[in-house]
């Protein structure tokens, strides 16, 4: 035990021995000059950049962000934070993710220049995962696809989503040859509106609050038919199911949840085929000539 005390004697004999001999412009301590290092970064994802997958939660360990411009299936187009009851909650919880969902949806309409409920695009919110909540990020981030209306998924595509709904028409809704059998729609085969087609987008109607259950059938008729009397011009009254057949495609449950209440509303013909657009088209052209629903 006493040899350590000899030893840390001899060492410091050694370093004080050497002083005289150091380069110029050196002192001998060799922590002084050193800059301090930069504190920790926690993880964020960036905005403005691609994925070829969709997630829930991402980690340093999943990230891999794409450029745009190659093949991808989504795009995170907004980053923002969570505060206050959201930020307080647990990352699943009731009300981190429907805030998040909330705010995406904004900034989404926002980006791709109209409503992205108007077009065939899906949204996906991403929170940290539970190492990243824990640690304390409570950031979320927004990614948009777009989705195939032949298969109802989203499927990869090449570039921006930027203004997307303003600059390609083929990706706002417009006119269709949906795919029915009895009341289940198949597809939605996109058609001009200049052709012969069987379907036209007539617009959102929300839902209003409560159990997803309660949104059945004869609440989303009554909608919608509100929605295409006002496209078409017509009477919203009994007559209606006699002049025009309805399409309606409510929000999945999931979404229904993140608080999402938009049904797609389309004018339906019952298969009959039309030309050119409905749009005001009034009774003299939505004539009385159906028995009714």
């Amino acid at each position: 035990m006493r040899r350590w005390p000899a030893l840390a004697g001899a060492v410091l004999a050694l370093a004080t021995s050497g002083c005289g001999d150091l380069p110029a412009g050196t002192d001998g301590r060799l922590t002084d000059d050193w800059a301090p290092l930069p504190a920790a970064r926690p993880f964020r994802p960036a905005d403005h950049t691609c994925h070829d997958a969709v997630h829930e939660t991402t980690n340093p360990d999943t990230y891999a962000p794409i450029p745009c411009s190659g093949r991808h299936v989504a795009e995170t187009f907004f980053v923002g934070d969570l505060t206050g009851p959201a930020a307080a909650a647990g990352a699943g919880s009731a009300e981190a993710r429907p805030r998040a969902y909330a705010e995406c949806s904004r900034q989404a309409s926002r980006f791709t220049g109209a409503d992205w409920h108007t077009g065939w695009l899906a949204l996906q919110t991403v929170l940290p995962g539970p190492d990243g909540w824990a640690g304390g990020a409570r950031w979320f981030r927004c990614d948009l696809g777009e989705i195939d209306p032949d298969e109802g998924h989203v499927m990869p595509r090449q570039g921006s989503l930027r203004r997307a709904m303003i600059t390609r028409s083929g990706l706002v809704m417009r006119c269709f040859n949906p795919a029915v059998t009895r009341s289940d729609v198949g597809a939605m085969h996109p058609a001009s509106c200049t052709a012969a087609h069987t379907a036209e987008f007539a617009g959102l109607w929300q839902a209003p609050g409560g159990d997803y259950d309660a949104l059945n059938t004869a609440r989303i008729e009554k909608g919608c038919d509100t929605v295409i009397a006002k496209f078409a011009a017509v009477p919203d009254d009994k007559d209606l199911p006699s002049r025009t057949g309805w399409l309606g495609f409510p929000p999945g449950e999931t979404m229904w949840q993140l608080g999402d209440r938009s049904v797609q509303c389309f004018l339906w013909l019952n298969g009959e085929k039309m030309t050119g657009s409905y749009r005001d088209a009034g009774p003299a052209k939505l004539r009385l000539h159906y028995t009714g629903r």
